[in-house]
């Protein structure tokens, strides 16, 4: 805890000095409180007065202070925090700081016109202090060339037992090499943020830092402001170039260097190291085989950059519980990347590209071996839809972050993480959970105390989702801030979730009284249908046959009519139906007085139809093929139901094929003139398509005249 307790306030102008002096919770002390010294103003600081040497911590932040002195800081035997960041300080004599033998924390940070060449003096005889902590981040102008961290700038930190450095917006290009080997071995933390690092042999000398744990190499690259590059900032300059330890450092590095045979690339890391920030870095490369030499990396912020696919597999990360991969443009991942981190904890993938990756996972091998994943986020990645096993194998998740996607319906298996206790869905398309989904939550709404965030959805409150509705009412404590979800802008005015209960009874009200006419509306109106094409087929039963037979025909190529070249079309005169029991009429006289003495052509079936093909299909075939149909009516015909089939084909054949009925003949026996079997044929009848035969013999040859004369009639349609 901070906290300020004024002991008392004191103005000396000594050589124009102001001081403040209070009671403040130092950082980096042993003790809870410590004699401070702050707000200080001048612009040399060649000596701090007498009676304030006690202090134990000085900030001298954001003064305008240009230089410290040799002398500036003598007798403080007792401080051990000194902050002079934010000022103006371009001189800083050497060994200023060498004589505060309890000095653990020093920052001279912000001071840009310092630049590295004052290193060696800040640094000098830091060996006999007891210095944990040095920050001179941004001490160099913020525009111009890459700058150089050499040798010589912190050669006197080397036995130093400093455990934190950072060097953050430097414009450092390049460490030269031997600088990051020479450090103390007490080092733990380290800055490197907001520089320019191009590759270099340095990069081999990290695991020679044998004790750090934290490494901050994030912000590669980031240009400063238009206003901080054009600036008045004037740097000190670097004098020395030549670093006699050179050759021996490069022949180290070298030695440490071994290539490996088994993976793409293996890179080595300081032994402890536990934390790595390479957050916005502009690192672009695809994530295939990588390997790491044994380390203890266990967390890893890699957002921000682009790695446009997660490959693998990846190798020495297996005790990687926290890994950050947001913002990485990233539109592919592999089970092989993740199987490689078996430990992880926590995963945050928000905004990339992963959707159609995700969806296309049925079988949930991507998070296949991560068992023990606590948090997952996996927002703003443009998923349309998951697959039910997706999750299948996170037992151990507690928070599921899918909101700001695209999601319209949730139907994932949930059930086997009892740990689950908050799923944000928010900003997605969701209009409503599935049956299955809301069996799936529901189980955890018992075994664990689950938190849902469905804000920013289209949820659709209708009939149609009062299931949901009625489900979302009893469990609406599980759901965070519900009284401020709305319904999509068509229902929105008959439902509110500011008055759940009401909006929901009314609603069940009018879907219950809507229902009642919605089914006998629709059981009405089935009927009438059912009914209404029950008689169209009844009565077009006969055409309806006809037209099957006809396309059936057609599309077997098996028969061709009309479109023939030839003169006539037909093959035959006439096709003559007749009742089996009146096949001796037909047999004897047609045959003799049509066939023999007038030379027409019949096609009778008993001596026509082929034996074993469909008879349906040769009647049909039979009457298209002939010129004429004359039926011998009896009631024997009249009857037969197939002699029925017979008249109702051709009836069909001159309505919609010949446009007349006078194409039919009917002889009617003596046995059905002036009978009531004749009403069968009453359409036949009107069209006079009809001749009587006669029961005198007399009147046979006039008979046979009158059907010859009608066989040659040409009928016009």
């Amino acid at each position: 805890m901070k906290y300020f307790t004024v002991l008392f306030f004191c103005c000396f102008t000594t050589n124009s000095f102001i001081c403040a002096r209070s009671k403040k919770r130092c950082p980096h002390s042993s003790t809870k409180d410590c004699d401070v010294l702050v707000d200080c103003s001048r612009k040399k600081l060649t000596e701090i007065p007498k009676f304030v040497t006690n202090v134990t911590c000085i900030f001298l932040r954001e003064n305008k202070i240009s230089l410290i002195a040799y002398s500036s800081f003598q007798g403080l035997h007792r401080l051990h925090t000194l902050d002079l960041s934010g000022n103006i300080l371009k001189t800083i004599h050497e060994g200023a700081f060498g004589g505060l033998k309890m000095l653990q924390y020093l920052d001279i940070s912000y001071n840009n016109n310092l630049g590295f060449a004052v290193l060696p003096n800040v640094t000098h005889n830091l060996n006999k202090t007891n210095i944990k902590v040095l920050k001179f981040d941004q001490i160099t102008c913020m525009g111009g060339r890459g700058t150089v961290l050499r040798q010589h700038h912190l050669h006197n930190l080397k036995n130093t037992s400093l455990e934190e450095l950072s060097t953050s917006s430097n414009r450092i290009d390049l460490f030269e090499p031997c600088v990051l080997s020479h450090l103390p071995k007490t080092m733990k933390k380290m800055s490197f943020a907001a520089n320019r690092f191009s590759a270099g042999m340095y990069a081999f000398e990290f695991h020679t830092l044998e004790n750090v744990q934290v490494i901050n190499a994030s912000l590669r690259n980031r240009p400063p402001h238009f206003y901080e590059s054009v600036s008045s900032c004037r740097e000190n300059f670097d004098k020395e170039e030549f670093t006699p330890l050179r050759k021996t450092c490069l022949q180290s590095v070298k030695s440490n260097t071994k290539p490996s045979h088994h993976f793409n690339v293996t890179y080595s890391v300081p032994p402890n190291l536990h934390t790595l920030y390479l957050n916005s870095s502009r690192i672009f490369f695809r994530a295939t085989a990588f390997g790491i030499h044994e380390n203890k990396i266990r967390r890893l912020f890699l957002q921000d950059n682009i790695i446009y696919q997660f490959i693998g597999p990846l190798f020495g990360v297996e005790n990687i519980t926290e890994i950050d991969l947001s913002r990485n443009f990233c539109y592919k991942m592999t089970k092989s990347f993740t199987h490689s981190l078996p430990k992880l904890r926590i995963l945050k993938l928000k905004q990339n590209n992963l959707g159609e990756t995700f969806k296309s996972d049925i079988s949930g091998s991507i998070f296949e071996k991560q068992s023990k994943l606590y948090y997952l986020d996996i927002s703003y990645n443009r998923i349309h839809g998951l697959s039910f096993l997706f999750l299948k194998n996170l037992v151990s998740l507690s928070l599921l972050d899918i909101s700001n996607n695209q999601i319209s319906e949730w139907n994932v298996k949930m059930s086997h993480m009892m740990n689950l206790s908050y799923l944000d869905l928010s900003n997605n398309r969701l209009g409503a959970i599935s049956k299955n989904g809301m069996k799936e939550i529901t189980q955890l709404f018992g075994d664990s105390n689950l938190t849902i965030n469905l804000k920013g959805n289209r949820l659709i409150c209708s009939c149609d989702t009062i299931d949901f509705l009625r489900w979302f009412s009893k469990y609406r404590e599980h759901f965070r801030n519900y009284s401020s979800y709305s319904c999509s802008k068509t229902h929105k005015d008959l439902f509110s979730f500011k008055d759940l209960e009401k909006s929901l009874i009314r609603l069940q009200s009018e879907c219950q009284s809507n229902t009642f006419y919605y089914v006998l509306g629709s059981t009405t109106l089935s009927l009438l249908l059912s009914f209404v094409i029950s008689v169209s087929i009844y009565k077009n039963r006969w055409k309806i046959r006809y037209l099957r037979y006809t396309a059936k025909q057609r599309f077997c190529n098996r028969y061709i009519r009309l479109n023939n070249k030839t003169d006539d079309p037909f093959m035959y005169d006439a096709f003559v139906s007749y009742a089996s029991k009146d096949r001796e009429f037909v047999t004897k006289e047609m045959i003799k007085h049509l066939e023999q003495i007038n030379g027409f052509r019949l096609l009778i079936r008993d001596r026509s139809f082929v034996p074993g093909d469909s008879k349906s299909h040769q009647i049909v075939r039979s009457i298209q093929e002939s010129k004429r149909t004359i039926c011998v009516v009896s009631k024997r015909f009249l009857k037969s139901s197939w002699r029925e089939y017979e008249l109702n084909m051709a009836r069909v054949e001159g309505i919609e094929a010949r446009k007349t009925l006078r194409y039919v003949i009917l002889i009617l026996l003596p046995e059905v003139q002036n009978s009531d079997y004749l009403k069968k044929i009453s359409d036949f009848l009107k069209k006079n398509c009809f001749i009587e035969y006669p029961d005198d013999p007399a009147g046979y040859k006039e008979f046979w005249q009158n059907l010859c004369d009608n066989l040659r009639e040409n009928i016009e349609t």
